[in-house]
């Protein structure tokens, strides 16, 4: 995706900015949730879930970033594959925000709305998890089948560092989500007596901001104009291809000179 394709919705500045202001609510809520219950002294420091944490003292804060973060990914505007699954997950985000997640009995909470707090939730970590995907296949071209996505995605990691970075964080997002579905909905021995569904919902939301703010640090240093080589062999390379590219075009020179010499055309040239 270059700098033109990204002026055609929105500049480079912004969609930079959108970027790592995604990236910073994902990476510092998990941890400011955490440390504001701790700085007002509440009685459970790190709940059962981070949407847990809406009733607890960090209640405005959870509801303010989730907000925010899906403020922000419904102005993004990148590509219209991006486009459709950031303006889902900031739906997704703002649903989590105001339907909140059952409370701890006695208290309750209309059925409807913990199944739409949940729905949406699982929603949301799905397409951050594929949104890493997409960031990390817009490096290939449209495959027409399977093997050849296999071998477009293979020379991609071997041609672009970042490609293995958006995989990995990817799979973390997915990983961790599927964890946390799956101890929240059947908790065994090894999941309970700890915050095992808050810490894998806080790592899938860790990997996607690491993803984002990666994305718009490269973005960002993209935008700057061409770069200088990273390695020395990088440098001889370019440097002879530098050069082939001035051969060729004295050896094209001699010979368009010799032709004309030979039809007697070089007088007339000159």
């Amino acid at each position: 995706m270059t700098n033109m394709d990204v002026a055609a919705n929105q500049d480079v500045k912004t969609v930079k900015h959108l970027r790592l202001g995604v990236g910073l609510v994902g990476i510092l809520l998990p941890i400011l949730l955490i440390a504001g219950n701790w700085l007002a002294g509440d009685k459970v420091i790190v709940p059962s879930s981070m949407s847990g944490s809406y009733y607890t003292s960090t209640r405005d804060l959870f509801v303010g970033s989730l907000c925010a973060l899906g403020v922000f990914l419904i102005g993004y505007r990148h590509t219209k594959v991006q486009d459709r699954c950031t303006w889902f997950a900031g739906l997704c985000a703002i649903a989590v925000a105001f339907a909140p997640t059952a409370p701890t009995p006695p208290k309750t909470e209309a059925h409807w709305v913990n199944y739409l707090h949940h729905a949406a939730a699982g929603t949301l970590i799905f397409t951050l998890g594929l949104f890493c995907i997409v960031v990390f296949t817009d490096f290939s071209k449209r495959a027409g089948n399977l093997a050849q996505w296999a071998t477009q995605t293979q020379d991609s990691l071997r041609h672009h560092r970042l490609s293995g970075l958006y995989l990995l964080c990817g799979a973390i997002v997915f990983a961790s989500g599927g964890l946390a579905l799956y101890t929240g909905l059947r908790p065994t021995a090894w999941s309970t007596g700890w915050p095992s569904l808050y810490c894998f919902e806080a790592i899938a939301v860790f990997a996607f901001g690491l993803a984002w703010v990666w994305a718009g640090f490269e973005l960002g240093r993209t935008s700057r104009g061409p770069q200088r080589p990273e390695s020395q062999f990088e440098q001889r390379l370019l440097d002879g291809l530098g050069q082939r590219r001035v051969d060729i075009d004295d050896a094209r020179g001699d010979l368009v000179g010799r032709v004309a010499q030979a039809h007697g055309l070089d007088e007339r040239l000159d």
